[in-house]
């Protein structure tokens, strides 16, 4: 009977001793591009009026305060008290991917922009379809039950007449550069994820082409649920950061990697191909991965099994190499392995146990480079000796 875990992100083994694997190789300052750029509330919700104002899909989600907490923040502004600063991270059309500040952006949409009846048949950011009614205000409590076209007029100009202040990374600021910044911007109350960091840094056909390896609204994405079997959560993008890591170590050599690993993923991310029929091969490759891995060692796939056939968690090392390596094999080379699939699980269960070496390097300062080459070579020695 498999274990039970407390949560679904319990399933997934934590990846120990890299806390000081760090790439040492600083930017250039001069790469640096952040301008100062005052606007009002009624300037930034113009902008969220027109589209001007992007959202990237990370996993920090649009919605996440709740009623009482959004309308202190209005009532903030109605005081002309100080808030934090945004941030603004400036697209190729001029358009302002929001970086810092998603929670405020879409208390302003919800209380103001939803007042609007036609606003409320679009798309909203936060995912809201009526306005944000006021309630729990703390100074200004004959407000509480109004909505923004209830509030009387000096109040709302007060709004939108407050001054803000938004640092804008520049566009041309390279997207090492900008991962950098993002991670020194997350520093506080919950922090984003190196993935979720990814996924806002890269917007667009690589982002998309990522998702299609853990939807399930694709055959790949299926095929990985089933052979993780339903472990990974997307709450905080664990299973995107999986797609990554096979993404990275598929169309980079693994000889090439240098900590740290968030760094080689950013690389990879990179590295996606625009063609669409290079990505449609690599996809289907990954699907071929899910599928071998299943049908050689079902749900217990990228888990440390052991012989009396214990549940353990999923495990990132093992899942990189596995998924690498199983869609890297021809279709004679797919038929020739799964003939022999019970010795290799066996054998694979053996290895596990009796190869200290092989062991460590996915356990254990998984992000070193020499775990990295070992795990990788060991596995490469090990398959080939199932394929020739």
């Amino acid at each position: 009977m498999a274990e039970s875990f407390k949560s679904i992100e319990d399933n997934i083994e934590p990846e120990e001793g890299n806390e000081n694997v760090k790439n040492e190789i600083p930017f250039n300052p001069n790469d640096i591009s952040i301008n100062i750029v005052p606007r009002t509330i009624g300037q930034i919700v113009d902008m969220l009026r027109y589209g001007e104002i992007l959202i990237p899909s990370y996993q920090r989600l649009p919605n996440l305060w709740n009623e009482k907490k959004k309308s202190r923040f209005i009532e903030s502004l109605m005081l002309s008290l100080p808030i934090p600063l945004f941030y603004f991270d400036e697209s190729e059309d001029k358009k302002w991917r929001v970086i810092d500040g998603l929670q405020r952006i879409s208390t302003l949409e919800h209380f103001i922009i939803l007042d609007d009846k036609e606003e409320q048949q679009t798309k909203t950011i936060s995912g809201n379809k009526q306005p944000l009614i006021l309630q729990n205000l703390e100074f200004k409590i004959e407000l509480n039950g109004k909505k923004w076209s209830e509030l009387p007029r000096d109040v709302q100009r007060r709004i939108e007449t407050n001054q803000v202040t938004i640092n804008l990374i520049g566009k041309g600021t390279p997207d090492e550069v900008k991962y950098n910044i993002f991670s020194r911007i997350n520093q506080g109350g919950e922090e984003l994820t190196a993935q979720e960091i990814r996924t806002a840094l890269f917007q667009g056909y690589r982002v998309d082409f990522i998702e299609m390896f853990v939807s399930d609204k694709t055959d790949a994405g299926n095929f990985f649920l089933k052979a993780t079997d339903n472990s990974i959560s997307s709450k905080r993008q664990d299973d995107l950061d999986f797609a990554t890591r096979f993404l990275s170590f598929y169309l980079l050599d693994y000889e090439e990697y240098e900590p740290d690993m968030d760094s080689f993923l950013t690389t990879g991310t990179k590295s996606i191909p625009k063609e669409l029929e290079l990505r449609e091969k690599i996809l289907t490759n990954f699907q071929k991965a899910m599928s071998i891995s299943y049908e050689i060692f079902g749900t217990n796939s990228f888990r440390k099994i052991t012989s009396d056939n214990q549940r353990n968690r999923i495990n990132k090392p093992l899942f990189e190499i596995m998924s690498v390596y199983f869609a890297k094999l021809n279709e004679k080379e797919k038929t020739i392995l799964l003939q022999k699939k019970e010795i290799c699980k066996n054998d694979f269960i053996q290895k596990l146990q009796s190869n200290r070496t092989f062991w460590s390097s996915i356990t254990t300062g998984t992000a070193t480079k020499d775990s990295v080459r070992k795990r990788h070579e060991l596995f490469k020695e090990f398959l080939s000796k199932f394929i020739l």
